[in-house]
């Protein structure tokens, strides 16, 4: 039965299909967007260096990407980054990202997190919070409450991710396209593991929309929610604050 709080139905303990692919994930993604991911992770990444002050807590960071251009751009404005803790759950995919930030600064940590149950992380200890493709694979009402505890007061929580485009007509236009494209160049560029495309898609059809996910920010307890269409709202980063 699927779970409304987890868009793409996806369960890591059932299938580790990020160990499987965690070699080619970030040519897969380039493969899946057409390359526009590059753009909306560069947004992220400019939007958490805008709050880089303090300690910053990247859940579910995959390959590093998005740390990876925090840290650019924050050596392009001369700044410096107190404290940056890339974590994942896969330590396939951790093993990447720690190789690609290797001597990139010294103040980064990396850890085997999940989002779920952040148990290593101390609440109040976070100024910004920040998951980025991640929600959609998750228990949203579980990953926003840990998100809420790590938190100081005060602190930011930032997320990218999938969403619906508002003129539903495109809307609809868009999820046929990805019905048909996805299982094609998925098959192509997975060597036929289809989990690697599977829950992509799930999680696309099911994703809330902008305004359920936000509401579902306040009423976890989030204040000044916001959000910012990407792409004509093919993804959108979701913004608030703790109290």
């Amino acid at each position: 039965m699927h779970d409304p709080r987890n868009a793409a139905a996806f369960s890591a303990a059932e299938d580790d299909v990020f160990a499987r692919i965690a070699g080619r994930y970030d040519r897969l993604c380039d493969v899946f967007s057409l390359r526009i991911h590059r753009l909306w992770k560069s947004h992220m990444a400019a939007r958490i260096a805008d709050h880089a002050a303090g300690r910053i807590l990247d859940v579910a960071s995959g390959t590093g990407d998005i740390p990876l251009r925090v840290l650019r751009r924050l050596r392009h404005r001369t700044g410096e980054i107190e404290h940056l803790i890339v974590s994942d759950l896969c330590p396939e995919m951790l093993a990447i990202a720690r190789d690609k930030l290797s001597g990139t600064a010294a103040n980064l940590e990396f850890a085997l997190l999940d989002a779920h149950d952040l148990a290593d992380v101390p609440s109040g200890s976070i100024d910004v919070y920040s998951i980025s493709f991640a929600m959609k694979i998750c228990d949203r009402e579980r990953v926003l409450a840990e998100a809420m505890r790590v938190l100081k007061p005060g602190g930011r929580f930032l997320c990218l991710e999938a969403a619906r485009i508002p003129a539903t007509p495109i809307h609809r236009a868009y999820l046929a396209y990805m019905d048909w494209c996805l299982p094609l160049i998925g098959r192509l560029a997975a060597d036929g593991d289809a989990s690697a495309y599977a829950y992509l898609l799930r999680g696309i059809h099911e994703v809330p929309s902008q305004d359920a996910l936000a509401a579902e920010l306040q009423d976890c307890g989030f204040s000044d929610v916001r959000y910012d269409n990407l792409t004509l709202g093919i993804v959108a980063m979701h913004v608030g604050r703790k109290p």
